[in-house]
């Protein structure tokens, strides 16, 4: 478990991070992506969409980010998981940097509360991804 919190502190850092640290999400999204396929009835563009977080996301392309959100641990029972369930691994890595924790703590609660206002799973996924990434421009 602690291994798939490591992944949503890579995903929230990926936008602002060098080249090698989204290569690392890359390769780290991938095969969650690849086994989430066959239950988001997605394709393996679908796949690249996720695993890029290129921004045009088909219906299935956003079921395929539900599903990798729940398998890192940021969504659960088809919503977002609870704030300190997102904010654990941050307050662990960012313990001895309050200017990076308190951005991460702004950004999840956010993107959370955003993500909180669809209503459908899916959508929900997409909106808290890409308000993340945004976010940590």
């Amino acid at each position: 478990m602690q291994a798939l919190f490591v992944v949503v502190v890579v995903f929230t850092l990926v936008a602002t991070s060098s080249a090698e640290t989204s290569e690392v999400f890359q390769k780290t999204i991938r095969p969650i992506a690849e086994g989430c396929k066959a239950s988001a009835k997605a394709t393996d563009e679908d796949v690249e969409t996720v695993v890029h977080l290129k921004k045009d996301f088909t219906p299935e392309g956003k079921c395929l980010m539900a599903c990798v959100m729940e398998a890192i641990g940021a969504m659960r029972d088809g919503t977002m998981a609870s704030e300190e369930e997102i904010l654990k691994p941050y307050r662990t890595l960012f313990a001895d940097d309050p200017r990076r924790l308190s951005k991460a703590d702004e950004v999840v609660r956010n993107c959370r509360a955003e993500a909180l206002q669809k209503s459908e799973k899916c959508d929900m996924a997409h909106v808290a991804a890409f308000c993340t990434i945004v976010n940590t421009h």
